[in-house]
């Protein structure tokens, strides 16, 4: 199974399961692929502030989606530079199934989000795929990051018809957390 098949099966699961059980699957396969010293050592890093970080960011973008009667809140974190963040609020957005994610493209505002540089330094080690311990490291680490935002988001229980949208930087598909 290569990385995208990964990303595929993180959308399926965040429908079917709840954010613990996602959390030892991706553990799991990490640890299977990559060793469960890295695993270990990626499971070990506390995300509370990460989180925190993200509740505050979140409830800005829902803040100033609303006031814009903007669609979707979509979050961009880059691996490649330290895990750095943005969120942006977009007036356009297309379901997942109509297979088009050109509206995240389209922003009218955008908010400065947090680093993850504890990260951004695994990531740096094994890159994106070019292994199987790439695979399972990187699929791990991007599991962890989606965990953390959904845990964000569902603190805030927004009950807008907001979508709600996380991916790194030139992911497709982007992955939904609410729709």
């Amino acid at each position: 199974m290569d990385i995208f098949d990964h990303l595929n099966e993180l959308q399926v699961d965040l429908r079917r399961k709840n954010l613990e059980e996602i959390e030892e699957k991706y553990f799991n396969i990490c640890s299977k692929l990559a060793g469960p010293n890295r695993a270990d050592s990626i499971k070990q890093l506390s995300l509370n502030e990460y989180v925190n970080d993200l509740k505050l960011c979140l409830k800005q973008s829902i803040k100033m989606a609303q006031k814009q009667t903007a669609r979707a809140i979509y979050f961009e974190y880059d691996l490649d530079n330290n895990w750095d963040s943005t969120f942006f609020i977009c007036k356009e957005y297309s379901a997942l199934e109509d297979n088009d994610d050109d509206w995240a493209s389209n922003w009218n505002e955008d908010l400065q989000g947090p680093r993850l540089k504890e990260f951004a330094n695994i990531y740096e080690i094994d890159g994106f795929d070019i292994n199987e311990t790439a695979v399972g490291s990187t699929i791990y680490l991007i599991a962890r990051t989606v965990i953390s935002y959904a845990k964000a988001y569902q603190v805030l229980s927004d009950e807008s018809s907001l979508a709600v949208c996380i991916a790194f930087h030139d992911q497709d598909p982007i992955i939904r957390i609410k729709e």
